[in-house]
């Protein structure tokens, strides 16, 4: 699941803003903006891997 502060970061991402911007805005320093984004997208890759294992062995599943 991604955290409230992984989200945050990935829309103001997607606005355009930069780490060093997101960072400022945030007040959290640029390493910290990049790790919940490197986190958030690995969680993102990761959810797709099994969703697609799950679809490949066409295992039925309820979504919450």
């Amino acid at each position: 699941m991604i955290t409230k502060k992984e989200k945050q970061i990935l829309e103001l991402r997607k606005k355009g803003l930069k780490q060093n911007e997101i960072a400022s805005k945030l007040k959290i320093s640029q390493p910290a903006v990049s790790s919940f984004e490197n986190n958030a997208l690995k969680k993102i890759r990761n959810s797709k891997k099994i969703m697609d294992f799950v679809k490949e062995l066409k295992i039925e599943y309820e979504e919450e």
